[in-house]
This record gives C-alpha cells, sequence and structure tokens, in this order.
C-alpha cells in the first residue's frame, strides 16, 4: 500500500511539472538553433563559423571548433526532429545526473527528477536547447566512476565542446590521479586537433583571439551572469568587466576551492568534491548565465546528506526554493539596468552566488567539525 501511494504521489508531482513548466518554457530553443548555426556552417562554409549569426538576431556560435562538430547531425535533422531528440536527451541526462548523485526507489526517483524540471536552471536548459546538462552528467560519471576503462577522456571531451570542464583538470590533478589526468588532457587536445583538421581557419581565430573575448557572449552586467565578474560588473558599474579584482578572486576561489575539493576527496565525499569543482567554473568564469547553474543539483545533494532526516528536509527546501523561484529575476534586468540595483537588489539579484557561497562555507565547516571529532575519538583511552 505504501509503494502504491509513493507512485500516486511521484505521479501528481510529474502531472503538476507537466502542466506548470510550459508555462516557465520559453527562448524557442534558441540556443540549439546557434548549435545547428555551426555545424550547418561546417558543412558549408567551414571558414565562416564564428562570422556568421542566426538569422535576425545578432546571435553568434562562441564555442570551439569541435563543438561544432558534434553538433551537425543535428544540422542534418529537421527542425521538429531535432528539438524532440534534443529534449529527450536533456531530460535522459537530467535523470542520470540524479541516479549518479543519489539512490531512490523508482517511485521517489521520478517524483525528484519530475520535480527538478522546475528548477529555474533546469527549465531554461531546456527552454534554450542548452548543453548543460549533457556535459553536467558526462562530467558526474567520468569522475566518481572510478573503475571504467579510460576515465578522464569524457571530462576532455566535454571541455572541448565547452572550456568551463578544464577545471576539473585541476581537481585529477591536486587528488594525484594522474592516469584519468592523463586522459582528460588527451581527450580534451585530441578535440583541438579535430576542430584544426576541419577548419584551420576559424580555429587558429578562436585560439588565439575568440577564446579570451567574454564581451562575445552576451552583457556582462545581466543578471542571468550568476559569476564573480557578473557580480562586480554590477557592484562597480563597470561594463568592462571585473578586472583585477575578479582575477584575484577568481584565483583565490580556484586555489581554495582545488584544496577543498582535494579534502573532500580523501575524506571520500566524492559527490561533494565534484559539486565543488563544478561551483569552482560557475564562480571563476567570466560569464556564468543561470542555465549553467544545473551544478545546484549535485551541490545541493552533497549540502543535505549529512543532516538528519528533518534537517536534511529544511536545508533540501531551501536550497531547492531558492533555485526554483529564481530571486535573480526580481530587480529590472536587462538594457543594463543591473547597474542601478539597490542593495536589497544585489541580494535578490546575486541569490545563486550567495547561496553557493553560503553552500560553501557550510560544507567546510561541516568538514573541520568532522575532522576536529574523528581526532577527538582518536586520542580517547580504551
Amino acid at each position: 500500500m505504501r509503494g502504491n501511494w509513493r507512485w500516486a504521489a511521484a505521479l501528481v508531482v510529474g502531472v503538476a511539472a507537466c502542466i506548470v513548466l510550459p508555462l516557465l518554457w520559453r527562448h524557442a530553443m534558441v540556443d540549439l538553433k546557434v548549435y545547428r548555426l555551426g555545424g550547418e556552417t561546417l558543412l558549408e562554409h567551414p571558414k565562416a563559423l564564428y562570422d556568421v549569426r542566426l538569422g535576425g538576431t545578432p546571435l553568434p556560435f562562441t564555442y570551439p571548433p569541435f563543438a561544432a562538430v558534434v553538433m551537425v547531425p543535428f544540422a542534418l535533422m529537421p527542425w521538429p526532429v531535432a528539438t524532440v531528440v534534443w529534449t529527450v536527451v536533456t531530460i535522459v541526462a537530467l535523470v542520470a545526473v540524479w541516479r549518479i548523485c543519489i539512490t531512490l526507489p523508482p517511485a521517489a526517483m521520478f517524483g525528484v527528477v519530475a520535480a527538478s524540471l522546475l528548477l529555474e536552471p533546469v527549465r531554461e536548459t531546456l527552454g534554450f536547447g542548452q548543453v548543460n546538462l549533457l556535459l553536467c552528467a558526462l562530467i558526474l560519471y567520468d569522475v566518481l566512476n572510478t573503475k571504467h576503462n579510460g576515465r578522464g577522456i569524457w571530462i576532455g571531451v566535454a571541455a572541448g565542446i565547452k572550456l568551463t570542464p578544464l577545471v576539473f583538470l585541476g581537481l585529477l590533478a591536486v587528488t594525484r590521479q594522474w592516469k584519468a589526468l592523463a586522459y582528460a588532457t588527451a581527450g580534451f587536445a585530441a578535440t583541438v586537433l579535430v576542430g584544426f583538421a576541419v577548419t584551420p581557419k576559424a580555429a587558429t581565430e578562436y585560439w588565439t583571439s575568440l577564446v579570451s573575448d567574454a564581451t562575445r557572449v552576451g552583457g556582462l552586467a545581466f543578471a542571468s551572469n550568476q559569476s564573480w565578474n557578473g557580480f562586480l560588473v554590477r557592484v562597480q558599474g563597470d561594463l568592462d568587466g571585473g578586472g583585477p579584482i575578479w582575477l584575484a578572486l577568481a584565483a583565490l576561489t580556484a586555489l581554495a576551492g582545488l584544496y577543498f575539493c582535494r579534502v573532500l576527496w580523501l575524506r571520500g565525499d566524492r559527490i561533494a568534491a565534484t559539486a565543488v569543482t563544478g561551483l569552482i567554473s560557475l564562480l571563476c568564469s567570466p560569464v556564468s548565465w543561470s542555465h549553467h547553474w544545473v551544478w545546484c543539483i549535485p551541490l545541493g545533494v552533497a549540502l543535505v546528506q549529512p543532516f538528519e532526516t528533518r534537517a536534511k528536509v529544511a536545508v533540501g527546501i531551501l536550497w531547492t526554493a531558492v533555485f526554483a523561484i529564481a530571486p535573480i529575476w526580481w530587480p529590472p534586468n536587462h538594457e543594463n539596468r543591473e547597474l542601478d540595483w539597490t542593495i536589497g537588489q544585489q541580494i535578490a539579484g546575486n541569490a545563486y552566488l550567495i547561496a553557493a557561497t553560503l553552500a560553501f562555507a557550510l560544507l567546510v565547516v561541516r568538514t573541520v567539525k568532522s575532522s576536529r571529532h574523528a581526532v577527538t575519538s582518536s586520542c580517547q583511552p580504551v
């Protein structure tokens, strides 16, 4: 009987998500259109990969050349077919993220996955037709499944599609996983070579100039940019970026974060170590749009795991609420209106950053307390 109630509750959640999600789903999968544009251009005019724009918009293809190679099959599909295939694959990736992070009965897993469709980073990923969940699932599998052959290659491939996964090479390095690091490095190098082989001109242009041009992907002040750089732009009112302060903050975050990831990994908290590494990539990237924050799922799992049941539920609800109601969209946004935010608007508009910073601090405090308790216990007379 209890199992039937669990399935009934899960189905209610699923139906509710199916009803609510279309009301929140927007953007007409414009990023998938840009991906397909990259694949189409590679087939027809490979030298012009970074010159073309999506029809009727100023949107260029901004990813490494290898990403355009990956998108060729979707460019060959009719648009309706491509949207269905991409959406199905994305939802499968969402299921994979949850299955890698936690073990639940089927009914509970169904309910959790359905409910997570309403998280703003997830629904924005679906609405834009973004690649975030696919890369997140790929990286989680490669990092946490320590026994599969060629471990590390998929991290390199993910970095060849979108550069931010390169931070996971840092995780492999600080935890001295040299074989996986070698595979990841080789995988990434292979994606670069593929790009040069397919379109030498565009690859040269990307790796010599475009790779460092953060403004190419959109306005840095935009509320959706939940990175240290976006935060500093909004606080300082400097449209050119956070400058030296951002570089120093990003370096400090990377160094301190990776050191903490090493501590977590060696303690056996591997989901936490992986999630914090993903958080480092979000904070330190010059641009981390809100749909990049699908890492809130593994980070939330790592955050609530050690709590007792009641506290776990309370913390989980609070964490989920931040990313479901998305306060970052409450203050005025677009057209650089973010530069005039009040203090209260800054708090709401940087909610993802604030929540992530608090989560990181909580994980550190918890780890320090656990280490002290272990030392104290080992010193007790027997």
